[in-house]
């Protein structure tokens, strides 16, 4: 029998009422009491994106919003959500209610440490069933738990947005250095590459752009693909596609503009190309989430990307050709961004019950 069979039928011995709810991957309990009304919403999110968090909070609004309309003021919701990735299930709570996230992989219940004691009667009868009911393996009649490989093959599926990206690095190379046509190699590095004066002074500032898909040999693509591959792909796992690409492309030019500063006070006249910058600005930002996160998240803990982020920056240093301003300015602009985009994990603590 299913841990949500479970809990749904110990909600209904309990005087709770489904009412029906055109969402398949939900449904909704109810009991009213003499000052109000207590509301359970089940939650299938087996993988963590079947529901954004601004869809699943638009539709607890309407939830409420029914409710007051038929006269109750005093409104307790409770959010029960089902999932094998809780990490990303995590990111559906919000302050306003209570939940509880079932982790059906590892047969635990987790609650957030800043939730009310409002339904702390219930912990104990979840967290019971989650322990002694059995699911099957397999996929089942509502299709939400596979056995172990399957997880692990959908986990570890690459991610999309991370992906264009090393292909669109991996393109331009070949077309700059393979092919003519954007005319010789050294004319299409020159002309895409970052140099302060023709950023300052000829305001041509789209290079702040073309110079992080430039590279000046293979050597330099392969170490800086290596790194988004591995980095990349954890880090759109964990902030999700488009906060993704606005922590690439803005720890970029972050990273652009702490070159050509450095460079222009220190009247250095050097070419700058790579998307070390921007790579640097996704470790910053996974330092910070892993943090957030107590050390681990998936595959990479915080101290393989610590260790990785102190020998990068030796390895810029004992090397004269490494445009360090670049590398700091991004992984610095990498942190900032991520305390802006992450906000929302980083209010909601978890502890296991």
């Amino acid at each position: 029998m299913r841990i949500e069979e479970g809990i749904i039928r110990q909600l209904i011995a309990q005087g709770y009422k489904q009412l029906g709810i055109r969402i398949d991957s939900m449904d909704m309990f109810y009991r009213p009491y003499p000052m109000g009304i207590e509301i359970v919403l089940i939650l299938r999110a087996i993988s963590g994106n079947e529901i954004s968090p601004e869809e699943y909070k638009r539709i607890i609004n309407k939830i409420k919003e029914y409710f007051s309309e038929k006269g109750f003021s005093n409104i307790h919701l409770l959010g029960i959500i089902f999932s094998a990735v809780p990490e990303r299930a995590r990111q559906l709570y919000h302050n306003q209610d209570d939940h509880f996230i079932v982790d059906l992989w590892n047969r635990r219940l987790i609650i957030y440490e800043n939730q009310s004691p409002y339904y702390s009667n219930l912990i104990s009868m979840v967290e019971d069933i989650v322990h002694n009911e059995e699911y099957t393996t397999g996929l089942n009649q509502k299709g939400y738990i596979q056995d172990r490989n399957s997880h692990n093959q959908k986990t570890n599926i690459i991610s999309f947005i991370n992906t264009i990206l090393i292909v669109v690095n991996i393109i331009i190379y070949i077309l700059v250095h393979h092919t003519a046509i954007f005319g010789e190699t050294i004319y299409a590095m020159q002309k895409g590459a970052l140099y302060w004066y023709f950023v300052k002074v000829d305001r041509e500032h789209y290079r702040l752009l073309t110079s992080m898909f430039l590279h000046s040999d293979f050597e330099h693509l392969l170490n800086n693909m290596l790194v988004l591959f591995f980095v990349g792909d954890n880090l759109e796992r964990a902030a999700g596609k488009i906060k993704y690409l606005v922590i690439y492309f803005g720890s970029g030019i972050i990273a652009g503009i702490s070159s050509i500063s450095y460079n222009m006070i220190k009247e250095r006249e050097v070419l700058s190309v790579g998307a070390s910058g921007a790579i640097f600005g996704i470790v910053g930002a996974m330092v910070y989430i892993l943090l957030i996160n107590k050390g681990h998240l998936e595959d990479i803990s915080s101290r393989q990307i610590i260790l990785f982020t102190v020998f990068s920056l030796y390895g810029g240093i004992a090397n004269v050709n490494i445009d360090n301003a670049a590398h700091i300015g991004g992984f610095i602009g990498g942190i900032i961004l991520a305390v802006i985009l992450y906000r929302r994990q980083r209010k909601a603590k978890a502890g296991e019950v």
